[in-house]
């Protein structure tokens, strides 16, 4: 027999004929979950026991709401563990939580199995709890109740390789929301450990005296209807005369109210009858209205089906391309055809790829090299962050070391002004280390050398790929003119450069476009040339540049 309808059928002698037995048999079938549960929860035999003994009387007093498909392996593994919540109460919650809080920390640290074991039991229930009915049904049943997966698929109306599949299923989910809480390296097998540790059978003694207290429990109905007969025939005939009489007026006064209620009733329904024939007169104008509704339906649905037929033959057009570049992966033969926009090549030539350029100081990844290196979305944030902080410390460093000199003007009536930054030596060569060192953590050895190769001496690269300056040893020299002579309509003419021994690069245009000459300079360099910019009457200080 199917074993929910089983449970079904002892419920129902219980509650419509208080059968003790049947009762009792419930007990003993699911008294393992019940106690197992709790003494999980509480780490207290005794309180276990007094939660199994009051979730089973909960379980005696709503027998009569039980349904043949319910499941009650689930109801009284909810209501252990509503119970077992009931008991802890306060601080022996918040207290549960620091521990548990504390063991995932420490199990992050270390693997070992009996400290993830004893760290993942507090999150089983919540994980369990996260799961679909039949899935959890199924993991109480296997597991808690020890049945075997023959009794499971009987349990949920299915074959035993449709439980297998849904026992399965279920520990994947369990893996997931582990992994979801930090346990990242958590197991199908460390899941199915973790239920099989917290297993337990309960006492033989505390299971006789749950059974024991069990069959002392009386379905309420029969209890009030045994309540009332012993009360009645205790009696005096006067009493009993006067209580018939009561009985019988109460009878009549019950007639009474149910002919007004008739009477009611009827009026109501006259009232209903006079709606419906308004709704009636109505329902021609509803009914096209309905049509043309439903003709925009049809024509939805046939757009749908006809997406949906394009989207499939896209989908079989992506798994032939996916199964074909699969091929092509596991051939020896390197040689690719020219239809696709993939090549392979060997890992070890990698590095002589012109794959320089791949960030600027404000730490922002091309697309091409977050399409190359595989990066997640997760990594992106934290290693754009770190060359973020990278460049900004590089520019303050420049800022803070900058000194200004006379040097020869570039050209004949020119007024110049140039700023040199000496090398940046050991400090720039530090923040460059460490900078490398949290790019391999983020990214691994290998992606990491490719993104940051270069940089790690304190360098940077502020134009073609393949020119990385290396300015903790090299000094940098930024100058600004300006030509009167060369006036235009838009002003005087005006540039600025950027070098160093290894290179420069240089921008010129009227002095009315500073804000667009001056983006080539570090935003801390460009703002050391306002002040000498308003000395020279341009005082438009909003047109210099953002650096954004």
């Amino acid at each position: 027999m199917n074993e929910r309808r089983q449970d079904f059928g002892l419920l129902r002698e219980f509650a419509r004929k208080g059968d003790q037995a049947a009762f009792a048999s419930i007990v003993r079938r699911h008294v393992n979950l019940v106690y197992g549960t709790a003494l999980r929860k509480l780490e207290d035999p005794g309180a276990a026991e007094e939660v199994a003994q009051n979730v089973f009387a909960a379980l005696a007093r709503k027998a009569w709401r039980f349904a043949p498909d319910n499941s009650l392996p689930a109801w009284l593994y909810r209501t252990t563990l509503l119970e077992a919540e009931a008991w802890l109460r306060g601080e022996l919650r918040r207290r549960r939580r620091e521990q548990t809080a504390a063991e995932l920390n420490t199990t992050m640290k270390n693997p070992d199995e009996q400290t993830a074991l004893h760290a993942l039991a507090p999150l089983l229930d919540e994980a369990l709890l996260a799961l679909h009915e039949k899935d959890r049904t199924a993991l109480l049943v296997h597991y808690y109740e020890s049945q075997s997966l023959r009794s499971v698929g009987a349990s949920l109306g299915v074959s035993e390789d449709a439980a297998q599949k849904r026992v399965s299923g279920a520990l994947a989910k369990l893996v997931q929301f582990f992994q979801r809480r930090g346990f990242k390296t958590v197991t199908i097998a460390a899941t199915t450990a973790a239920l099989e540790h917290t297993a337990t059978t309960a006492p033989a003694l505390v299971a006789a005296s749950i059974v024991q207290a069990a069959s002392q429990v009386i379905p309420p109905a029969i209890a009030g209807l045994t309540s009332f007969l012993a009360r009645f025939a205790s009696l005096t005939r006067i009493q009993a005369a006067g209580l018939t009489v009561a009985l019988a007026a109460a009878s009549v006064a019950w007639q009474g109210h149910q002919a007004l209620a008739a009477e009611r009733k009827t009026a109501s329904m006259r009232a209903q009858l006079e709606e419906a024939r308004g709704r009636q007169e109505q329902l021609p104008t509803e009914i096209e209205r309905l049509r043309a509704e439903s003709a925009k339906l049809d024509a939805a649905l046939a757009e749908a089906t006809k997406n949906q037929v394009h989207n499939q033959e896209l989908a079989g057009k992506l798994e032939a391309l996916k199964a074909r570049i699969h091929g092509l992966l596991t051939d020896a033969n390197y040689r690719w055809p020219d239809d696709l926009p993939y090549v392979r090549i060997p890992k070890s030539i990698v590095r002589e790829l012109d794959l320089q350029h791949l960030f600027g100081l404000s730490g922002a990844i091309s697309e091409r090299g977050l399409e190359f290196l595989a990066i997640t979305p997760e990594e992106k944030i934290a290693t754009e962050r770190a060359l973020e902080n990278y460049g900004r410390g590089a520019e303050n460093l420049m800022a803070a070391r900058a000194y200004e000199t006379n040097m020869p003007n570039s050209g004949a009536g020119r007024i110049t002004k140039t700023v040199i930054v000496p090398p940046l030596g050991q400090e720039l060569k530090t923040l460059a280390h460490d900078t490398h060192v949290q790019i391999t953590q983020l990214l691994g050895t290998e992606r990491g050398k490719i993104l940051f190769g270069g940089n790690e001496e304190g360098a940077i690269q502020i134009f073609s790929p393949g020119n990385l300056w290396k300015i903790s040893e090299e000094p940098q020299n930024f100058t600004v003119w300006i030509d009167p002579a060369a006036a235009n309509t838009n002003g005087p003419a005006f540039g600025a450069n950027w070098s160093s021994t290894l290179g420069g690069t240089g921008t010129k245009g009227s002095l009315a476009q500073v804000r667009t000459e001056l983006d080539i300079f570090p935003k801390p360099i460009a703002e050391l040339f306002e002040p000498w910019l308003r000395q020279l009457g341009f005082t438009n200080s909003s047109s210099l540049p953002d650096h954004e």
